[in-house]
Formats: structure tokens, C-alpha cells, sequence
């Protein structure tokens, strides 16, 4: 491997933080433009329940990255917008079953759309094989991260 730049603005890291970091908030500013008061942590929340829905919160989770404290704010939040509603679990009472309600299927539905948008944006003048190649190399410094932990 090749000399690691010493100045954090040259670092791979610094270009995928600083990539992540835009575009989320871009996106989150695209949302509220549309009248959706939405992060795309929320998103990601709403998005992942049209998936699955009636999973539980640790499952939950786990498919979008987030501890239980997150996740429990972010559940709030979105219950308290009318966009999920949680349901006690009677296999196991300590546990809630989070479903999207009609309101949150209308939001993620109309959300989609923006994503969508967004996604041709950001990757505009790229080809699949970009993507593609993209993909891999993430993947793979992913399982080397992992293979750490």
C-alpha cells in the first residue's frame, strides 16, 4: 500500500466522512424543502420497516446501525409524527413490535421519491462500473474492519 498522507484533508477517511456528511445533509435539506421534517436517520428507520414490518427495536437496531438509545429516540419521534406505531410484543413483554401506520406509509412512499432523485444527482456522470467498483472496495475494507473487532 501507498504512503498515508499525513494531513487529515488528504486522508480517505477525511473524503468518505466529508462525502457521508454531505450528502446527508443535503438529503435531510431536500426533505424539508418538501415539507417533511424527516433526518435520513428516520429515513432510514421508516424505510427499513416498509422492508419488515413488526420488528422488534433491538432488531431494529441492528439493520440500521443505531444503539438502543438511538433507536428509541428516533421511534419517539417518529411515533409522536403518527409515522409508526410500537405494539407490545406478547411473546415477549419487555419488547415492542414496530410497525409503520397508513401516515408512514404515505410519507416513505413520497420520501422514496426524493431519494431516488437525489441518488441520480449525487452519482451523476458516473457509470454502473464505478458503482460497482465502489461497492467492492468499501465491502472490502468493511470485512477488514470487522475481521478487528
Amino acid at each position: 500500500m501507498g504512503k498515508q498522507p499525513t494531513v487529515p484533508n488528504e486522508s480517505l477517511g477525511f473524503w468518505i466522512y466529508r462525502t457521508y456528511a454531505q450528502a446527508s445533509n443535503l438529503l435531510r435539506r431536500t426533505f424539508e424543502a418538501h415539507g417533511y421534517h424527516c433526518t435520513p436517520e428516520q429515513w432510514g428507520v421508516l424505510t427499513s420497516l416498509r422492508d419488515e414490518q413488526g420488528i422488534n427495536q433491538a432488531q431494529l437496531g441492528e439493520r440500521t446501525f443505531k444503539d438502543r438509545h438511538n433507536i428509541t429516540r428516533i421511534l419517539g419521534l417518529l411515533e409522536k409524527r403518527g409515522w409508526i406505531e410500537r405494539q407490545m410484543n406478547e411473546r415477549n413483554r419487555r419488547a415492542y413490535r414496530v410497525f409503520l401506520t397508513e401516515a408512514g406509509k404515505d410519507v416513505e412512499e413520497k420520501l422514496r421519491v426524493l431519494v431516488k432523485r437525489h441518488r441520480t444527482a449525487m452519482f451523476e456522470g458516473l457509470k454502473a462500473e464505478d458503482l460497482e467498483a465502489m461497492r467492492k472496495v468499501f465491502a472490502h475494507i468493511l470485512k477488514n474492519i470487522e475481521q478487528q473487532e
